[in-house]
């Protein structure tokens, strides 16, 4: 016999997943993120034929899988900065970073998306940064859009005032890091 009060309890079951359809999403959504990782030089932001979109190939190429060798990847679907890591490189890491739960079936999410860029490749030469760039454009995409097993991303302190976009890193790296919120079911 099944024991109705328990099945109704949120098991959360999407949270393994949320990185990856945040992930997902921008592959199918935004171009300009692409480039700005993919491309190190100071026209990254051009399409152009020295800067062509990437297809989905090349795109999930750059999306960490477990292997060994990090530095081959340039997204990932954790926190924080290596330290360690020298390359003159963007990197893009998108996570779950808090759960509230509200009640026994709702509860709060915060995804972040910490940017950090080699700080001799964040220039750009059109007066922009790299980070300032892919920061905007990742506002642009996510906010107020449903997301597979998120729903609809926020970044607006009426949702939950956790939303916010901070400055992270250090010498040689510097970020941005910004928090989405919303309501999961």
């Amino acid at each position: 016999m099944t024991d109705e009060k328990k099945e109704i309890y949120n098991k959360f079951k999407d949270l393994p997943l949320l990185s990856y359809n945040c992930i997902k999403y921008m592959m199918l959504n935004n171009e300009l993120i692409w480039r700005l990782i993919k491309y190190t030089d100071k026209d990254a932001y051009k399409l152009d034929s020295e800067h062509p979109n990437l297809n989905s190939s090349q795109k999930g190429e750059l999306i960490y899988n477990g292997d060994p060798n990090i530095t081959d990847f340039r997204i990932f679907s954790d926190f924080g900065q290596d330290p360690a890591w020298t390359e003159q490189v963007t990197i893009l890491r998108i996570t779950p970073v808090e759960l509230y739960p509200k009640n026994h079936i709702y509860g709060n999410v915060t995804i972040a998306m910490e940017v950090y860029s080699h700080y001799l490749i964040n220039q750009l030469s059109n007066y922009q940064t790299r980070l300032n760039m892919i920061t905007q454009q990742l506002l642009e995409v996510f906010n107020g859009q449903d997301v597979d097993g998120l729903g609809v991303l926020y970044f607006d302190a009426r949702a939950y005032s956790k939303c916010r976009m901070t400055i992270g890193g250090q010498i040689p790296y510097r970020g941005n890091i910004i928090t989405f919120c919303n309501w999961l079911n």
